[in-house]
């Protein structure tokens, strides 16, 4: 047993003060006169006997209380194995906070990261004056590379918010190694990780191979049950935003909580402004879908979010996405010879189309790249260059509408079936052979089929529906959108790639199909154009996405495009491929929220960004599945604050420095002294 404060057992000499009282305490007597003493002899010698042994023990009391007393101001401790290192230390002190958005839990009524802030101000603090520290956040950022000062880790504490990146422990032990390694010169460090230890992002312990060189300690701040709720994905009920026409936005949930939430309110905002509220039925550990009904006013970029309430986590209570109202979407037209002005005339009664049309004679194939829509009308054969520019046009998410010529060549089968059209075959039909039979009427469409989600409520069985001559025919193996009432296809879609295939069976000659005459020509026709808009333009993003491609109409090879939030300025690394713009996220941690893409101080588009979905699942290790992982090593150490109230100083303290006794003896001393008093009370 060591001493703070030695010079006071000193004191000690004190213990003689009791002793003389006990020696010296002479006391006068007065005599008492009986005639009979032979029964006061006996009660005298029955009496003096008892105050000896009392007088014995309350002297043992008094010199323990001055005892006890004395070495407590001496404050006594049993000095660790490790308090060498630590108070002698020759390498550097690393120490790890975790400050991703899962630290938002609580514990008690302290937040993880508030906890974890506090324990590293005081633990700075039980170093040498002299000692250097490393702190390093999951930002990974510059400065955190060098050694600081204890004053400059509080002052970092203070100044370190929540970050939406996240590390595994293998990247932080990579990187935390190598800046203990740069300036400490292999010396023995002492290395601290603050964590909460979220499965979905630390990562495979057994993968973690720690440095036996250094000593290693594991603080894992956590509660029992963390619940949650998040926004998994948000879509579109028809991907194509028109300026006051209604529209549905659906929005799925994901419940981490064994709680069951009959009515969650949530709430949809659009540029700022809240214009709907549905609520949701959410089971627990499970899924539901909600949806909200909305117009926009106005054209352009509009900033969508959705919002709900769940607390303690907050940070996946929203949801941020951009729209795109009434945006152009542009159309080719090839065609030879004669063609029908059905395309013509549909779509230019619509401001939202442009419409371009060429004879494929004298196309310029640079038109092809612009294009979101290309219609092919009655093109007698498809073949060449023109082949593999559609062929590319398709895999990167353009879409094409193809109606065959009356006598489609044989080019047709094998550029179709390097679309994925399997079986393409033509028919010979004559002109003068139209009429309605039962073989070419058409079927009632399918209203549970997507392609006409949000265009018909429902479809009277007897519908009057056009009838066609088919002059090709294919293996029935797409999406059928019409097809004849024995069901061979009529007009099919194929995915192909990013983009999409549409296939009628008959042209747009009134001599061979009344389709181009019917009410359901155009919202079909619709419906396909602003389908193709859609291709590849998502409502948000995440900033764990290394890469986003962007598709710009007319890109400015030569310039820089910026990301903007508020007085935020981002110039980010950037490259032109074709008409998309590909962004390298920057490393920098950035907040969830809308992006202006600008060009020359004009704005390109809106981008809504969202943090990643890993953090959400609030499942952690647990205390038994890190000791079975850290606590056979001998230069690992693992403290459990899983139960409110346990000091971590105080206990890193007595495994790491010494085992102060003062407490103990202030606690024998009161003891001692009760003891005094009841001794001389009751004996």
């Amino acid at each position: 047993m060591n001493f703070v404060y030695p010079l006071f057992l000193w004191a000690l000499a004190a213990l003689a003060i009791p002793i003389a009282i006990h020696l010296f305490n002479f006391r006068r007597v007065k005599r008492v006169y009986f005639t009979n003493v032979v029964l006061l002899k006996d009660v005298k010698t029955e009496t003096n006997s008892f105050r000896r042994i009392k007088q014995f023990l309350i002297l043992l009391a008094r010199l323990g209380f001055v005892t006890a007393l004395v070495l407590a101001f001496a404050q006594p401790f049993i000095p660790s194995k490790n308090q060498k290192s630590i108070q002698n230390l020759s390498g550097l002190v690393g120490i790890y906070l975790d400050n991703s958005y899962s630290m938002q839990s609580e514990l008690g009524n302290d937040k993880y990261f508030d906890l974890a802030s506090v324990y590293i101000s005081d633990l700075v603090k039980v170093f040498p004056k002299d000692a250097r520290f490393q702190l390093i956040t999951n930002e990974f950022e510059n400065k955190e590379q060098f050694p600081i000062a204890a004053k400059e880790v509080t002052d970092r504490l203070t100044e370190t918010k929540y970050s939406n990146a996240y590390r595994s422990l293998t990247s932080l032990y990579r990187r935390q190694s190598s800046l203990l390694d740069r300036y400490s010169d292999n010396k023995k460090n002492q290395v601290f990780w603050f964590s909460d230890f979220q499965k979905s992002t630390a990562g495979d312990l057994n993968k973690v191979k720690l440095d036996t060189n250094n000593q290693y300690y594991i603080v894992p701040i956590k509660s029992e049950k963390t619940s949650n709720i998040m926004i998994d994905s948000v879509w579109l009920e028809n991907p194509f935003i028109k300026e006051l026409e209604s529209n549905r936005v659906n929005v799925r949930l994901k419940s981490f909580s064994a709680d069951n939430y009959p009515d969650l309110v949530l709430k949809l905002f659009l540029d700022g402004k809240q214009v709907s509220t549905t609520s949701a039925e959410l089971p627990a550990n499970a899924n539901a879908t909600a949806s909200f009904n909305f117009t926009v006013s106005g054209k352009g970029w509009k900033a969508g979010k959705i919002t709900f309430e769940d607390n303690p986590v907050t940070f996946d209570n929203e949801y941020f996405f951009a729209l795109n109202a009434s945006t152009t979407i542009n159309i080719l037209h090839l065609h030879e010879k004669n063609p029908t002005s059905y395309i013509q005339n549909l779509y230019s009664n619509e401001k939202v189309f442009k419409l371009n049309s060429f004879n494929v004679n004298t196309l310029d194939y640079n038109r092809i790249k612009t294009a979101d829509l290309i219609v092919l009308n009655e093109l007698e054969n498809v073949e060449g260059a023109l082949v593999t520019a559609l062929r590319e046009f398709v895999q990167k998410g353009g879409s094409l509408l193809v109606f065959p010529s009356e006598k489609p060549g044989s080019s047709y089968g094998g550029f179709l079936s390097g679309l994925r059209v399997s079986g393409f075959k033509t028919a010979r039909v004559r002109k003068d052979s139209l009429k309605r039979t039962s073989n070419n009427t058409l079927s009632v469409p399918n209203v549970s089929n997507p392609f006409f989600r949000g265009m018909f409520n429902n479809v009277p069985r007897n519908m009057n529906m056009p009838f066609a001559s088919a002059v090709a025919s294919w293996n029935n193996l797409g999406n059928n959108i019409f097809t004849y009432k024995n069901r061979s296809p009529f007009l099919s879609q194929f995915n192909v790639g990013q983009g999409k295939v549409y296939l009628c069976a008959a042209p747009l000659n009134n001599e061979f199909s009344s389709f181009a005459k019917h009410a359901i020509f155009v919202p079909v026709m619709y419906k396909i154009a602003s389908a193709s808009k859609t291709t590849g333009d998502r409502l948000g993003y995440t900033f764990q996405e290394k890469t986003l491609r962007l598709k710009i109409e007319n890109p400015a090879k030569n310039q820089v495009y910026k990301l903007v939030k508020d007085k935020l300025e981002i110039v980010p690394a950037q490259r032109i491929v074709g008409d998309e713009l590909l962004i390298e996220m920057p490393a920098q941690a950035l907040e969830a929220g809308y992006y202006k893409l600008m060009l020359d101080n004009k704005q390109v588009r809106l981008i809504a960004f969202n943090y990643g979905k890993s953090e959400s699942n609030m499942s952690f290790y647990s205390m038994d599945e890190l000791k079975n992982t850290f606590s056979k090593k001998k230069n690992v150490q693992i403290y459990d604050f899983s139960k409110q109230g346990k000091d971590f100083i105080n206990e890193f303290k007595s495994k790491n420095i010494q085992v102060n006794l003062w407490k103990y003896f202030i606690i024998a001393a009161l003891a001692l002294l009760l003891i005094e008093i009841l001794l001389i009370r009751f004996l």
